[in-house]
């Protein structure tokens, strides 16, 4: 588009917001910067912000919680373009003009015997004018979905679990329901328990600071500057983060775009507008979830990317080098780079209710395999007592799963270390004596817990780039 219609659209797309329906929200021009457009309803706070060289920023953030709830960015395109992504974010932000209410989760060990108590909740929380939101469910789908939710309430039947739950849904209140409590059915005690653990809740979260890596080895310099985007998900929502790399492997741009789905043109909008920025990127690295051979990304567990080839897709839309790969390769990669400890590693990632997988170094080498199937657990004919996916829904199931998985690779790849990354198994220890039942213990490689997989997943991607780069 030539650069006099994209300042006209931009102008004609600021004013088109302005003039939008405000019966359940207020739009109108910041007080302080007339490039910028607030948009409030009770329990939100959500801006439309006009940079240089029309590049938009959309954004959402509950104030309730004050987590961000919808983000990203764009150079204006079309005006059609522009309007999807205002709308978008405009259904997040109808989500928020009452008041959220605070979810709690009732679980017991089948979920039958708390479906009546759930309900009974429910009605007193309306009579009592609470805004809560009661919900029963099985222990096997606690963990698939407890992120979801402000409150955990565990049934006597499973209350010995109490400290692992909390463990493991870190940021969540998580209660036990006293048995003569639960017996009764007494709803006012237990809505009281809540109402206690809210109060109760601190103000600062537990989690402790993220940090960016850096590589301990040398990458070698080649004078250049890359973009990384790594591509993942939560129960929630779908996430870009994006490094951008200076010619020193510096970090210049440090961002993440967080949707409810995304598809290529929201990638597409990350590199553009970055790429208007900072014209002279050389490569271009993608790491995804999924198996990737020649740029083709197949059984992906982000919705809108199965079974396309991403490779040809960009590389017929921009000139740099495009790099993709695989995202546990990718922090197997990064985490080699960032110690000096070991040759040969396994980087095992075990997310929640999906098949987990491995990157495989071996000598200071990624192994990927013919067609890149190298480190595809899910294929591993191995006995479990159920479908892998089902065990990845509790701890126990995880602890089966992981543990037969470490068993098996290690009798094949034998590898010095095994570097972990699995919410559902918080303790190690627990984790080694399963494994013993397999193996005899001087046979086990080192088995290192991580909690952050994303800064380990950039800085791989960025190393793949290094290597894979022809000046």
């Amino acid at each position: 588009m030539d650069e006099f219609l994209r300042d006209i659209h931009t102008m004609i797309f600021k004013q088109w917001i302005l003039m939008q329906d405000q019966s359940q929200c207020h739009i109108y021009l910041d007080k302080d910067n007339n490039h910028i457009i607030d948009i409030k309803t009770n329990y939100s706070f959500s801006q439309v912000i006009f940079n240089p060289l029309n590049i938009i920023e959309l954004s959402v953030t509950n104030t309730t919680n004050q987590n961000i709830e919808f983000y990203l960015h764009f150079q204006m395109k079309t005006m059609k373009h522009a309007t999807e992504l205002f709308n978008e974010m405009m259904n997040n932000i109808l989500q928020l003009v009452e008041k959220p209410k605070i979810k709690i989760l009732l679980s017991c060990s089948g979920g039958l015997t708390t479906s009546y108590f759930a309900s009974k909740l429910n009605e007193a929380a309306q009579i009592l004018d609470y805004h809560y939101e009661v919900k029963a469910i099985g222990y096997t789908d606690l963990f698939n979905i407890g992120n979801e939710y402000d409150v955990i309430l565990l049934a006597p039947q499973i209350s010995f679990m109490h400290a692992k739950v909390q463990e493991i849904l870190k940021e969540k209140i998580v209660l036990k329901i006293p048995p003569q409590v639960f017996a009764k059915y007494d709803v006012v005690k237990t809505l009281q328990l809540v109402r206690n653990g809210l109060e109760n809740k601190k103000a600062s979260h537990n989690r402790r600071p993220e940090t960016t890596l850096k590589p301990l080895q040398i990458i070698q310099h080649r004078n250049t500057k890359i973009l990384v985007l790594s591509l993942f998900r939560n129960s929630l929502r779908i996430h870009i983060a994006y490094h951008l790399y200076d010619e020193n492997n510096k970090i210049i741009i440090n961002n993440e775009i967080i949707k409810s789905k995304i598809s290529m043109e929201d990638i597409y909008d990350v590199i553009d507008t970055i790429i208007l920025q900072y014209p002279h990127i050389q490569v271009i690295g993608i790491s995804t979830p999924g198996i990737i051979n020649d740029g083709f990304v197949a059984s992906t567990s982000i919705i809108g990317l199965n079974d396309l080839n991403m490779y040809q897709l960009l590389k017929e839309r921009y000139h740099q080098q495009i790099v993709i790969d695989n995202d546990v390769n990718t922090a197997a990669v990064g985490y080699y780079a960032s110690q000096q400890q070991f040759s040969s590693l396994i980087f095992l990632f075990q997310p929640n209710n999906h098949f987990g997988g491995a990157g495989i170094i071996v000598n200071g080498q990624l192994i990927k395999g013919h067609a890149h199937i190298a480190g595809e657990v899910q294929y591993l004919p191995l006995n479990y007592s159920n479908h892998p996916q089902v065990l990845a829904k509790t701890p126990e199931g995880a602890l089966e799963l992981v543990s037969k998985t470490i068993v098996a690779l290690s009798s094949v790849i034998g590898p010095e270390a095994i570097i972990l990354s699995c919410t559902l198994i918080p303790d190690v220890d627990e984790l080694k004596k399963t494994i013993a039942q397999y193996i005899p213990e001087s046979y086990l490689p080192q088995i290192i817990k991580i909690e952050n997989i994303q800064e380990y997943i950039l800085l791989g991607q960025l190393i793949l780039c290094l290597q894979e780069y022809k000046s």
